[in-house]
């Protein structure tokens, strides 16, 4: 997904041609957490933890980046 969003950021491919991509994402990764969800909580050690939050913090923000990308390109 971000990097799709720096593809089209940087007009290597159209939103057009990739824009049923985008709407899909969201839609089946919904799904998907639905269908494979636990009913019972995972306790991860806290080690695991805090990589899963800077894994999650480094995406959130290269997807910052790719939208101020976006915004720049397109002025």
């Amino acid at each position: 997904m971000i990097a799709l969003t720096m593809m089209t950021a940087t007009e290597v491919v159209s939103y057009d041609e990739t824009k049923y991509f985008f709407w899909t994402v969201p839609v089946s990764t919904a799904v998907l957490y639905l269908i494979y969800v636990n009913g019972k909580p995972y306790r991860m050690p806290k080690e695991e933890e805090i990589k899963s939050i800077l894994a999650l913090v480094f995406t959130f923000l290269c997807l910052m980046i790719a939208f101020f990308a976006a915004i720049l390109i397109g002025h």
